[in-house]
């Protein structure tokens, strides 16, 4: 069975680049098409309980905003012409599904469809360009930048959507990164290694889940940035987390992190330790810590040590947290 990204593809194809070719065949080249974004087919992850609402074949088309004004309402309305019942009963067996989700709640509408490439950039980093300063990178947090490179783009003749998809796909320059996996790496031990034993010995149980929390969620972000990948929203974190190459050992432990109560704290503790101990020796083995220390906030100021920007090197270690 076809997942989302695939039916999308497939009713481009058929029907979307047609469409194109025939109603609007002077602009065809100028308009990129798509699917990227929100949603669990964007990342490949979509399955039947996705299917439960705002669930039906689809595309995105990105063209300039200039080029929007001028024919986006008219290709807006021959996007929702398009046959999707004939779609579905052309390719029944492959879609797995007899009809779209009878549950609309009008976000599809922002998702796919017609928009402008500085539209759809600026919702997902702020911005309508691709980065340039440190400051850019800096401005967006990891799991909306993920839902900007996710997807797959279908067509794009002229390469102005592909043009700022890859310089973001690219992922962060390396200063940048070192100083976001410090910063990360710091508020976990902040957290998880140092405020969680403290609120377990004041009976603090609620600070205690929350440092435990933080401390799942800061060593999650290292670890998608040590693959070079964008940390997804908190639904699809685990999930592709299971994709990951380098300290693909720590999912696992997370996970049962994630799942213990307070009740074995001395548990939690020494699983925090034992994480924190496989992030510690990939620093090492990179060169940007010598692990003297078991502490992570120690090995975060040993990575700050390493970013040749002296800007960058000169800021709070905390400073670029996601």
């Amino acid at each position: 069975m076809w997942n989302g990204l695939k039916i999308s593809e497939v009713f481009f194809e058929e029907y979307g680049l047609p469409m194109l070719e025939e109603k609007f065949s002077e602009y065809k080249d100028e308009i990129a098409s798509g699917l990227a974004g929100q949603t669990s087919e964007c990342f490949g992850y979509d399955d039947y309980i996705s299917r439960d609402h705002d669930y039906a074949p689809g595309f995105c088309l990105w063209l300039p905003e200039e080029l929007k004004k001028k024919i986006g309402d008219d290709l807006q309305k021959a996007y929702e012409e398009l046959p999707v019942q004939e779609f579905i009963l052309n390719h029944r067996a492959d879609v797995g599904m007899a009809e779209p989700s009878n549950i609309m709640t009008g976000a599809r509408r922002h998702r796919v469809g017609v928009h402008s490439i500085e539209e759809f950039y600026y919702e997902h980093t702020g911005m309508t360009h691709a980065p340039v300063t440190t400051q850019d990178w800096l401005a967006t947090p990891q799991m909306h930048l993920a839902e900007a490179v996710n997807g797959k783009v279908f067509r794009d003749v002229s390469g102005k959507f592909s043009a700022i998809r890859d310089v973001w796909s690219g992922y962060y320059p390396e200063d940048v990164k070192k100083k976001k996996v410090a910063a990360d790496l710091a508020m976990a031990g902040k957290t998880g290694q140092f405020n969680y034993y403290r609120s377990i010995k004041r009976g603090d149980i609620g600070a205690a889940y929350c440092c435990v929390t933080e401390f799942i969620y800061k060593i999650s972000a290292a670890l998608f940035l040590l693959n070079g990948r964008y940390m997804p929203y908190y639904k699809w974190r685990f999930r592709a987390m299971k994709e990951l190459t380098t300290l693909n050992c720590a999912a696992e432990p997370l996970m049962k992190l994630s799942q213990m109560s307070e009740e074995k704290s001395s548990d939690k503790i020494n699983l925090i330790e034992e994480i924190s101990g496989m992030v510690i020796k990939e620093l090492v083995g990179r060169g940007w810590s010598s692990g003297h220390s078991d502490y992570l906030l120690d090995n975060a100021k040993l990575v700050m040590k390493t970013i040749s920007d002296s800007e960058i090197a000169s800021w709070n270690v905390f400073l670029g947290e996601d």
